[in-house]
């Protein structure tokens, strides 16, 4: 499948400036915290979370995930959403280091635990949709996984049980709260992750995350330009 527009929604600025740089992309517009980058014809969009004024560190998690895929979908009209950047995969499911997943199925959060009857709980889970990914991940060689969102980045026992009642593979902090926003204006959505680190070991999360970054930004980077020259018309 062909689109007209794709708008690539990220965090972590260090992860998008590999493809700010390739893509030639110029920033467009600012839309407080959000910035907005372009080519030349606006078909290829990348949105970042901006900056926390108080803390000056990347606007992370879902909170301003949700607010940046807003912005781009109100603002530009984009065919296709791909949330793409870095996450933690399961050592134990054959994850490694800079491996690049593409989502399958359907993106959850695994810690909005509401106990609560009537819906509520499913409501918490999401279990939002994304686009079949089976040939992408043939033709790029990606793996394939369902991923989970939350916005804590260590993980409890609730939190795994939930992963693991559900078949994730990626745990990471925006997917769901894009896809969410996504469904509600009915736009094909994606999710791409390059693995940082090993969610089974959690002693080592932190310091593996900022040791492989640059690998795993690099991988994504690649596996980002294959897909949009593919998919972009």
């Amino acid at each position: 499948m062909k689109y007209n527009k794709i708008a690539i929604l990220m965090a972590m600025k260090q992860e998008a400036l590999p493809l700010i740089k390739y893509f030639r992309l110029k920033k467009i517009g600012f839309y407080n915290p959000i910035d907005v980058y372009a080519n030349e014809d606006k078909s290829l969009l990348l949105s970042l979370s901006g900056q926390s004024q108080e803390y000056g560190i990347d606007n992370i998690g879902s909170q301003a995930a949700t607010l940046n895929t807003f912005v781009v979908i109100n603002n530009f009209s984009p065919d296709l959403v791909i949330n793409c950047g870095t996450a933690g995969g399961f050592k134990s499911k054959n994850a490694k280091i800079g491996d690049v997943y593409i989502s399958k199925d359907r993106v959850l959060y695994h810690d909005r635990r509401i106990s609560l009857p009537g819906g509520y709980r499913e409501y918490g889970f999401g279990n939002y949709n994304v686009i079949n990914s089976d040939l992408l991940a043939k033709k790029f060689k990606l793996k394939q996984g369902i991923i989970s969102t939350g916005d804590a980045f260590d993980l409890n026992k609730n939190d795994l049980k939930i992963m693991q009642e559900n078949d994730v593979e990626v745990k990471e902090m925006e997917a769901a709260a894009i896809a969410w926003v996504c469904q509600l204006y009915n736009i094909d959505f994606i999710a791409i992750k390059a693995i940082t680190d090993f969610i089974d070991e959690p002693e080592k999360t932190s310091m593996d995350f900022m040791n492989n970054l640059d690998l795993a930004s690099k991988r994504l980077k690649e596996k980002i330009i294959e897909i949009i020259d593919d998919l972009l018309l």
